[in-house]
Formats: C-alpha cells, sequence, structure tokens
C-alpha cells in the first residue's frame, strides 16, 4: 500500500515517521515544508500539494487542527475527494465532532471513497515512541485492511463502532484527560503552597488510586515548569467546545467539563493558547496567589 500523510505538526511528524520506517511507501504532504525535508531524509516522498497526495496514495491520513481544515483538504478543488481513485481509504485522525465525522464519511460515499474516523490519545510522547491509543469509526471491513498502518503509530487500536463512534470515544477520552489535568494542579498548589516538595508528593501518591496516565505524562512537566506543548491548551480547548456541542445535541449535563472549559478558555485569553494544557496549572496559581517552584521544592 501506499500512504498519503497529511498534516505533519507535534503529532502527525513523528506519526509518519513511524510510518516510513515500517517500510510503507509514504507520501507526505504539509505548509512547513521543513518538516517535510525531515521526514524526506527518513525515506519518505515529498507532495507539494494535496492534489499530489491524492493521485499518488492508495490510503491517506490526515492529521490536521480542526474540521475546518479536514473538510479543506478533503473537499477543495485541489483535495482528496476530488483527486484520489475509487475506493481510497481515507483515514481522519484529527479531533473533530461527532457529526463532522459522520458529515465527512456520508459525503466520501458520492466519490467512492472510503474514510474511518481514528482519534488518537497519548500526546506527542506516546506519538513518538509509536505507542498511541487509537479509537477507530467506521467500517469494520475498511478498518481491517488498515490495521498493519496503524500499528505502525499505535500499540492500542480499538474498532469502537460505525462512523463518529471514534469521535465520540474520543471526546469522552479528552473529558478524563482534561479534568484529570485541572484535579492535579489544583492539589499541586495546596501541597506546593503548604511546603511539600512536589517531589515527594509524586513518589508518594503515584502508586495508589491517585495514579494515573495524566499524571506520569503531566506531573514531571509540572515539576520542572517544562510546558512546551505536547498537547496545546488551544487543541484541547477546542476538543471540550466540540464536547460540549455533542453533549447539548443528545441532552447530556456536563458540569464539570463546563468548568474546565472556561479554566482552558482563561488560559486562552491570557495568551497561553499554544502551551502545553499541563499549564492550566496556571489559573490555580492565580487563585492561590502563589507559584509552585521548579524543580518541585
Amino acid at each position: 500500500m501506499h500512504v498519503g500523510f497529511v498534516g505533519l505538526g507535534i503529532m502527525g511528524k513523528p506519526m509518519a515517521a513511524h510510518i516510513i520506517k515500517k517500510g510503507f511507501e509514504t507520501f507526505v504532504q504539509d505548509l512547513n515544508r521543513n518538516a517535510v525535508n525531515e521526514l524526506v531524509q527518513l525515506g519518505g516522498h515529498a507532495c507539494h500539494s494535496n492534489k499530489e497526495v491524492a493521485e499518488s496514495a492508495d490510503v491517506i491520513i490526515t492529521m490536521l487542527p480542526n474540521a475546518k481544515i479536514v473538510e479543506q483538504v478533503l473537499f477543495a478543488e485541489d483535495g482528496i475527494a476530488k483527486n484520489a481513485k475509487p475506493n481510497t481509504i481515507v483515514i481522519d485522525m484529527s479531533s473533530v465532532s461527532p457529526e463532522d465525522a459522520k458529515s465527512f464519511a456520508n459525503r466520501m460515499k458520492d466519490y467512492q471513497m472510503h474514510i474511518l474516523d481514528a482519534p488518537v490519545s497519548g500526546g506527542e510522547p506516546m506519538a513518538i515512541e509509536g505507542k498511541l491509543a487509537i479509537m477507530v469509526g467506521g467500517d469494520e471491513e475498511i478498518f481491517h485492511k488498515v490495521v498493519p498502518i496503524l500499528q505502525a503509530m499505535g500499540e492500542n487500536i480499538i474498532h469502537v463502532g460505525d462512523n463518529g463512534a471514534g469521535s465520540t470515544v474520543k471526546l469522552a477520552n479528552q473529558i478524563i484527560v482534561n479534568t484529570n489535568i485541572a484535579a492535579l494542579s489544583e492539589a499541586v498548589v495546596l501541597a506546593s503552597k503548604s511546603g511539600i516538595d512536589l517531589n515527594k508528593m509524586y513518589q508518594a501518591i503515584r502508586g495508589g488510586l491517585a495514579g494515573s496516565a495524566v499524571m506520569e505524562a503531566k506531573m514531571p512537566k509540572i515539576i520542572n515548569r517544562d510546558f512546551e506543548p505536547g498537547g496545546r491548551i488551544d487543541i484541547n480547548f477546542k476538543d471540550l467546545n466540540n464536547v460540549l456541542a455533542s453533549a447539548n445535541n443528545i441532552g447530556v449535563p456536563l458540569p464539570l467539563t463546563s468548568f474546565v472549559k472556561e479554566v482552558f478558555h482563561s488560559e486562552m485569553v491570557q495568551g497561553n493558547a499554544t502551551k502545553d494544557h499541563s499549564f492550566i496549572l496556571d489559573y490555580f496559581e492565580k487563585l492561590a496567589n502563589f507559584e509552585t517552584p521548579k524543580g518541585g521544592k
């Protein structure tokens, strides 16, 4: 199979690199030509348009910031739908709403093409290690055809239902991740302002019920005050907006998520959109008039 990959950002670049390293003929495209060139050095083929990707690949992966950009890449005149051959399989690994995922799937049928919504969890560290969790919605037979490609990028790969189901599970994932980060931030400020060494706090509780993958990923960043993005505040804010919109559509109140979204909104307004989402620590620090020390003590 020839694989196309559109979107070589924080997540997409290492994901595409793993596909290349697994021996798939891979055609890559992004506005960031430095990212494209890095993957060419690994053995990928540079494309200069989405049309060129569409004409070169049997399976095309999109990993893009939001649904509007996904729609443009799929359905513009120089996009995938109008330029790829029939029976091309598109795997959209972006985080979009279930409603968008279903809409894309219905529109792709007009072009005799298949699409899976296959968002991921694990952030940049798991993307680099090739150990992402991948939740897939769409036709199960099509899913099985592309499992070897997905296995290049992830370890926990689950078909969760029809088109839109992958995106729904991703929204549930984002509720859990981001409310966990908020709770972790609140706890950290309490402990640190009380005089506790955060390194010792981390070691004391990580093996108990409070321990989690979120804590393992974010506590070291908080202790080191390293807020270079693995998962950006603006991207997660977008996801939380999708969560609440989808919940409203089916009548599910989400009070915790609503509050956490406003925490993210506050950090966006203050110019912190591109920082790691663990930087919502800043919101709780300002409430307590206290900044946790770098190094944890």
